[in-house]
């Protein structure tokens, strides 16, 4: 526990205000274009234990670039008792020397004249996270702190690493909170004041603390401009006061909170049995926040942090070419990335990383089978490079899968995690893979690996709102419908935008149609059974009649009633033999037939001509909305007709316009 007086009291004159919703903080000094000065640098790499700066500035400001960020990092972890965790994928980090090296990287900061200029922006992504910051601004943080909105975003990374289920609330102060680390040489003030939220604290009523407890992903307070600020700044003044009370009262009611929400308990009961119901806290909050005297803590450096051993050394142009065109295609820039690929290229054509990159480039593009091409040379010039295995078999998923290209997907998958045991996402792409096979309903070792490589996912990534629902969709397909939902629904209260909350909802009514399903075919074998027994008992007794037999005026949905009008599923009618590929269709459904329980047929108008689809269990097809959110319960029976829809399918053997269907992407036009 830090000593008292260690403790300083800061005010809000302290500190300059930063625009927070675009991840940047604003420079006011405008420049000419140079897009060749940045290439014309001699660029260096470092590599500290978590971290990979590359650089055209001078060693000493590239190594106390690395040692920020390793501070803001081991504060983070000390605070929540973090010690033998998992290694996460090292940050990118390009640390440009002046604000024309940065334009270059990030030219739509620059574009319209009168626009704001940035200091830093970060990148975040499933399998790679790029912070691009520039070096030449003011660095005196009794004004302000340049990068705060850069180590807002890094802190939210760390939270998904790191901490299962977290309300939003504290999910958004935490990065307000440790996102103002200041770094004091040896040591880095932890909690320093947000005058930027102190003002919008003074110039808005707060919310009423229930009310606080309660934003998610679907609230107006979260996502409409005119709120999002008091959300923020409450949400940080929440954070602020739990954090340093556990500081003066040498408790840890914050970690305890978030012990009892990864037990699954109800986020209202851990806090009533840890930092305090809303009613608790609503005056003892509005008091701190009255009187702002926000304190803060100066932390000693922990002694594994050594700037002195961070040590840059050079690299080639054609490497510092790729890894900024790589920055660049992770944010879009396709025309000016390729443009310096091929530079890179020209200077190095074995170098592994340049064509991986090219591949990462034209899959962004949609280029598919280009992008094939480039990882497959990529693997070839560096078989120890996880990114590559993990890209190429990516994009192949992305394609028409057939057993050779989903064999070369598993096996490079599986090359990627020997290579790299840490990387969430290979495990959570070779669970999808394993489960969707077309012979994995038939081998339920399959399905049992595909879970536990979700697990791993999860595990790795607790924080991952979309590896849990993989790992949902697994579950359903292992017939295990109730652990599917259960599992849905915690992804869904984790849910940080509408489209994860959207994409949770989708699995969760997905999984509810198959229970409902299975919960109703158990119904009806049962009363079969039923009717079986007392139609025996009845024809062993003297005299008694004849069995009944079906009504012939007695329908049900079109569907022959049995005995005793019960409705018995019927036997699905023969279907061709299918290939063991999957293609995908787009065109517009013109008809749709149910019947026998759960039988669909529909005649779909694509762009190889008209075609006959079916599913004998249309509960299991996942139905998705791809360019809009969807409104209400989809029942596929009635409201699929006259959709323009990409339908995934495996093909008829010798009737390719037929097929069964594997699932459904509505597209709004």
């Amino acid at each position: 526990m830090l000593d008292s007086s260690m403790r300083e009291e800061y005010t809000s004159r302290m500190f300059s205000h930063h625009l927070r919703l675009f991840l940047i903080s604003l420079l006011l000094i405008a420049a000419a274009p140079c897009p060749v000065c940045a290439g014309s640098d001699n660029w260096i790499e470092l590599r500290s234990p978590n971290f990979i700066v590359t650089s055209n500035a001078n060693e000493k400001q590239v190594r106390h670039v690395a040692y920020q960020f390793e501070m803001i990092r081991a504060v983070f972890r000390r605070y929540f008792n973090l010690q033998n965790s998992a290694q996460e994928p090292p940050v990118i980090i390009i640390a440009a020397k002046d604000e024309n090296t940065l334009k270059a990287l990030l030219p739509e900061y620059w574009a319209k004249k009168g626009s704001a200029h940035i200091a830093g922006v970060y990148l975040g992504g499933p399998e790679k996270n790029y912070v691009g910051l520039r070096l030449d601004v003011s660095m005196n943080q009794e004004a302000y702190e340049p990068f705060e909105p850069v180590y807002h975003e890094y802190v939210h990374y760390l939270t998904r690493r790191m901490i299962a289920q977290l309300p939003l609330w504290m999910v958004e102060g935490l990065a307000e909170f440790y996102g103002n680390t200041r770094i004091e040489g040896k040591r880095a003030l932890v909690g320093a004041p947000s005058s930027s939220n102190i003002m919008v604290l003074q110039q808005n009523q707060p919310l009423p603390l229930a009310t606080l407890y309660r934003v998610d992903a679907s609230s107006p307070y979260y996502h409409e401009n005119n709120k999002t600020s008091i959300f923020y700044a409450e949400s940080w003044a929440l954070t602020h006061y739990l954090i340093t009370r556990d500081w003066r009262e040498r408790t840890q009611r914050v970690n305890d909170f978030i012990a009892l929400l990864g037990k699954n308990v109800a986020p209202d009961e851990a806090a009533r049995r840890t930092i305090g119901a809303p009613d608790v806290l609503e005056d003892a909050l509005g008091q701190y926040i009255g009187h702002f005297a926000f304190t803060a803590e100066r932390l000693d450096v922990p002694a594994t942090i050594d700037e002195k051993n961070f040590q840059p050394q050079a690299i080639s142009e054609a490497e510092s070419l790729t890894m900024r065109a790589d920055f660049m295609a992770h944010d879009r820039h396709y025309s000016e990335a390729r443009e310096m690929l091929e530079q890179a290229l020209k200077l190095d054509p074995a170098l592994a990383s340049a064509h991986e990159s090219m591949g990462f480039l034209c899959a962004g593009q949609n280029q598919h089978e280009e992008a094939n091409k480039w990882y497959s040379q990529a693997v070839a010039l560096n078989s120890q490079s996880f990114l590559a295995h993990f890209y190429y078999a990516a994009n192949l998923l992305k394609g028409k899968l057939d057993a050779d290209s989903a064999s070369k997907a598993e096996a490079s998958l599986r090359a990627a995690i020997k290579i790299n045991p840490a990387f969430a996402p290979a495990y959570d792409a070779l669970g999808w893979l394993l489960s969707t096979r077309p012979d994995s309903a038939d081998k339920p070792e399959r399905l049992n690996e595909a879970h536990l490589m979700c697990l791993t996912a999860v595990e790795l990534e607790p924080g991952n709102v979309h590896y849990r629902l993989n790992s949902a969709l697994v579950l359903e397909r292992m017939g295990r419908v109730d652990d599917a939902i259960r599992v849905a629904d915690r992804a869904a209260s984790m849910a940080k935008t509408p489209g994860e909350q959207s994409a949770a909802m989708a699995v969760i009514s997905n999984a509810q149609r198959d229970r409902d399903f299975q919960e109703q075919m158990k119904e009806h074998q049962e009363a079969a059974g039923r009717v079986r027994a007392t139609t025996a008992r009845a024809n062993l007794e003297p005299g008694s009649p004849p069995a009944l037999r079906h009504r012939d005026d007695s329908t049900s949905a079109g569907v022959d009633l049995p005995p005793g009008g019960m409705v018995l599923r019927p036997r699905p009618p023969e279907r061709p033999p299918l290939l063991p590929v999957s293609r995908v269709a787009e065109g517009t459904i013109n008809g749709i037939t149910c019947s026998g329980g759960a039988t669909l047929e529909v005649t779909f108008a694509s762009s190889i001509g008209e075609m006959h689809l079916y599913s004998d269990s249309y509960f299991k097809i996942p139905y998705n909305a791809t360019n809009y959110t969807p409104e209400g319960t989809l029942n596929p029976c009635v409201d699929l007709k006259g959709w323009h829809a990409r339908i995934t399918y495996h093909p008829a053997k010798d009737q390719q316009n037929q097929g069964e269907i594997v699932s459904v992407d509505l597209v709004k036009k």
